[in-house]
């Protein structure tokens, strides 16, 4: 297997974190390699917010604030599953650090849309890189991306949106990767011409 797939097939989702701080420089490495994702026409459509403590906890408020009526009435969540959840709503499983990916906006539907992939690009690279500091992430999105508040807390400008809030930190658990769909890729691939 190859340099970059290892890291790729490695990368997981972490929601319970270290009570440890992540160095400063470590966030620059991490957000180094996002600021190198491709964008369309190099527009690097992107910008960082980088938020820890009072920051961070009101961030996890609004998350807390919508969970804690949203998953328990989920009907799709099982039951047993639901506590654990509502726990990491609180504070993103004990993250020290949340890095907000913001993405511009505007008039052109195509344009903003192609902002928003390029935002994507960025959080792969961003989450790839962390692993190799050793730090785990989440991708968060959703109605926390979405709300008012989030907005008012990181004083987000208009012709923005936010692409992904990913908790970063030093992984407390080490969780065993999920199956892919089609992993042989019968029905997800098109091949044409070949």
């Amino acid at each position: 297997m190859g340099r970059i797939i290892e890291p790729i097939k490695e990368r997981r989702s972490i929601r319970n974190y270290k009570n440890k701080e992540v160095s400063k420089e470590k966030i620059r490495k991490v957000l180094e390699a996002a600021n190198w994702a491709p964008s369309n026409g190099n527009s690097q459509p992107w910008e960082f917010v980088v938020a820890k403590d009072e920051y961070a906890k009101k961030i996890s408020k609004v998350f807390y604030d919508w969970a804690k009526d949203y998953i328990p009435n989920a009907d799709y969540i099982p039951e047993e599953k639901k506590k654990a959840m509502l726990e990491y709503s609180k504070d993103f499983g004990g993250a020290p650090v949340q890095i907000v990916v913001t993405y511009q906006t505007g008039e052109d539907e195509i344009e903003t849309e192609e902002s928003l992939m390029a935002a994507s690009a960025a959080i792969q690279n961003l989450s790839l890189a962390a692993l190799e500091e050793d730090l785990g992430t989440v991708w968060i999105a959703g109605h926390i991306a979405h709300a008012d508040r989030t907005k008012e807390i990181i004083d987000l400008a208009e012709d923005k949106k936010i692409a992904g809030i990913i908790p970063i930190g030093y992984p407390d658990i080490d969780p065993a990767a999920p199956p892919r769909k089609d992993p042989n890729l019968v029905e997800k691939v098109k091949w044409l011409g070949f």
